[in-house]
This record gives structure tokens, C-alpha cells and sequence, in this order.
């Protein structure tokens, strides 16, 4: 059986790869790390306070300069300028939104937590840090935590199906699978088009033994994305369980015809036409 799928956990358009300049010496490099965690410890730290007419100019600057360097996939210029406009604006939650993401971006994911706490105490409903920080903890294994913070983002954002994925996904990853059901079963009746929820929703019943219901939920995560590989490959499992063998080497041929990293597929196609074979040669 393929994976459940996680939903994004990134703060949209801003999200880049991270690369080093080239000819950075490393002691350079030491210099730099060194200022910008001197940076974020007083971002994280400092008193909201006014800023003057002339810090929130700078900070502007920086942040235009921040947005630039994220733009060119420069995490490190990105999270130093970011976290100058916050040092300099302390009272702009979405500037320590951004160093924040920029943080989640380069794999630095418990500053980046503490610069969504930070906005936290900026906006307590800031939706993003919310789900960024269920996010985070999800990525960490901290489950119960990851679900208390989705949870908090759904109640400033009911429909965000997404955070209701996620939580569903923890639930699985605690073995939790009636509640992973009962919140996969929300998503869908909430937005019928949602291919992730019917194919999670499937997943959880496959692992409760629920066969026909985890192929109807397949067979519809399909209708949705008919090129959704590992949907295909899924129900052909699902298929296979219940012995519907010509069923299973439909959706294993499909499968491995969309995806041809797909090995098991056509291993499970090719097993299933020996098997064919000798069931009709007797």
C-alpha cells in the first residue's frame, strides 16, 4: 500500500531551494551564521515596542531586499534580511512570518518554530504560523502537538481542508485509525472534489479491513486525478484482497504505465498473469 499524502506545510510563494554561494569561504560563512542566530535571538526575545519613522523605513528596505534574495532561492541573504526588518519592526507579524518560512525553507525547522511562536504572541490567530508549526511538528514525529496546532488552524479557518488532512495523517501515525476515519470522512463530505482526502480516506480503511469502502474511495480519489499513480495501484491491492484478480491487473498495468518508477506495479501485474495463467490452463 503507497503512502498517505501530506498536505504543504509552507507559507505559499516564497518557497525556494536552498543552494550556498559559490566562492563563500567558510569562515565567512561562520561570520555570517554567527550575526543572523544573534538576529533571531532578539527577534524571538524582543518586547513589541513602536518602531521609529526611520526603523520602519529600513525595515521596509530589508524586507524588499529579504523577498528578493528568497525569489533567487538565497535562504541565508533571505533570512538575514528578514530578520533585520524584524529586528527593526518588532511589531510586523508578517515579517517573522516570512523569516520564519524562510527558516522552513533551509531545514532550520526549530528556529523557524520559534519565529511562528513569535508571531503567535504577535497574532494569536495567525492561521500560517499555526499550521506551519503543526507542520513542523508532524516532520518531528510530535504528533498530539502537530494536532493540537492544526486543530487551532482549523478553528480560524474551518475550511482548510488541508489542515484536516493533516490531522487525520497524525492520527494514523498515532494508530488512531477510527478518528484518522472520522476526520478523513469530514474532508470529503465537506468538498466531494478533494482526490487527497478520498485517497487518505481509503488508505484508513484498507488498514481497518474495510475493503469495499477503502476501493470506493480510491475509485473516486481516480475519478478526480485519473493519473494518480499510486491511486491506481492502491485499488489494485484493494482489487487483489478481495480476488477480483482481472480488477487488480487493470489498475496495476495503469499504475506502472504512469509511473514507471512504479516497480511493484508491474512485479504485481506480472504475478497476477502467471497466476491467470495457470488458473486457465487448468
Amino acid at each position: 500500500m503507497q503512502p498517505l499524502q501530506q498536505c504543504s506545510g509552507m507559507v505559499k510563494g516564497l518557497c525556494c531551494c536552498f543552494y550556498k554561494t559559490k566562492g563563500e569561504s567558510s569562515s565567512s560563512a561562520a561570520a555570517e551564521k554567527s550575526e543572523r542566530d544573534h538576529l533571531l535571538r532578539n527577534v524571538v526575545s524582543q518586547q513589541r515596542s513602536a518602531p521609529s519613522a526611520t526603523d520602519k523605513e529600513l525595515a521596509n528596505q530589508c524586507w524588499s531586499k529579504a523577498v528578493e534574495w528568497h525569489n533567487r532561492g538565497d535562504l541565508e541573504k533571505a533570512v538575514a534580511q528578514f530578520a533585520k526588518a524584524a529586528k527593526l519592526d518588532g511589531t510586523r507579524a508578517d515579517i517573522v512570518l516570512h523569516l520564519g518560512t524562510a527558516l522552513q525553507d533551509s531545514g532550520s525547522l526549530d528556529d523557524a518554530a520559534a519565529c511562528y511562536r513569535k508571531v503567535l504572541q504577535l497574532d494569536a490567530k495567525n492561521h500560517s504560523a499555526l499550521y506551519n508549526l503543526g507542520y513542523i511538528c508532524e516532520e518531528q514525529h510530535l504528533f498530539a502537538e502537530a494536532i493540537d496546532f492544526f486543530q487551532e488552524a482549523l478553528r480560524v479557518a474551518p475550511d482548510d481542508s488541508d489542515a484536516a488532512i493533516n490531522v487525520g495523517n497524525c492520527y494514523m501515525q498515532l494508530d488512531d485509525v477510527a478518528r484518522a476515519i472520522e476526520t478523513y470522512t469530514r474532508v470529503v463530505e465537506g468538498d466531494e472534489t478533494c482526490a487527497i482526502g478520498h485517497y487518505n480516506l481509503g488508505s484508513a480503511l484498507h488498514a481497518r479491513r474495510d475493503l469495499k469502502n477503502a476501493a470506493t474511495h480510491f475509485a473516486k480519489t481516480i475519478a478526480l486525478e485519473p493519473s494518480y499513480a499510486d491511486a491506481h495501484f492502491n485499488l489494485g491491492i484493494v482489487y487483489q484482497e478481495l480476488a477480483d484478480l482481472e480488477a487488480a491487473l487493470r489498475c496495476y498495468q495503469t499504475a506502472a504505465s504512469l509511473d514507471d518508477k512504479l516497480t511493484d506495479a508491474a512485479y504485481a501485474a506480472d504475478a497476477i498473469k502467471k497466476t491467470l495463467a495457470k488458473r486457465d490452463a487448468r
